[in-house]
């Protein structure tokens, strides 16, 4: 949940983007004691600027532009909501993929899991996003989200991703 920001959203090609200035974000914890429970809030404010985007991304359709521009030095925080997509018919993997021989020549990315979520920036080589990614970048463009596969045509499903962009 987020408190106390001025948003201004858009619509990209597959999500929602929203912009707010400043970020807030508040946690709720619970702490159980026997049969008791307690639960606060705490609101961290970690200044700057955050654009966010919130979308599916389907397995058939390649790189999905995701409408965020990156720069150099922002941190980039993808994570894996929902869903579960199949690079064939009758398979079902969440955004680590289904494994397999990471060299298959069916792979975008060598090295990493087929059918993995992957992520590139602009017109760069792609990396690896899984389930968890966060990182500063060192590249700049436009940030696009697919499957780690490069025969799309028999692929099924979406994957529920969710993006900030911290400046």
């Amino acid at each position: 949940m987020m408190e106390g920001m001025d948003f201004e959203g858009s619509r990209s090609s597959s999500g929602i983007r929203a912009h707010a200035r400043p970020l807030q974000i508040s946690l709720i914890f619970a702490i159980v004691l026997g049969f008791a429970s307690m639960a606060c809030s705490v609101i961290l404010d970690l200044g700057g600027s955050a654009e966010v985007w919130t979308g599916e991304v389907p397995a058939r359709l390649g790189w999905i532009a995701t409408g965020l521009e990156v720069q150099a030095g922002d941190l980039v925080s993808i994570t894996y909501d929902s869903g579960a997509w199949s690079p064939w018919p009758g398979g079902e993997y969440d955004a680590l993929g289904f494994g397999g021989d990471p060299r298959c020549r069916c792979n975008v990315l060598k090295g990493v899991s087929h059918a993995a979520l992957i992520g590139r920036i602009g017109e760069n080589e792609p990396f690896l996003v899984g389930t968890d990614f966060r990182r500063r970048i060192a590249e700049q463009g436009e940030l696009y989200l697919g499957i780690n596969d490069v025969d799309l045509q028999d692929n099924a499903g979406a994957l529920r991703v969710s993006v900030e962009v911290h400046r």
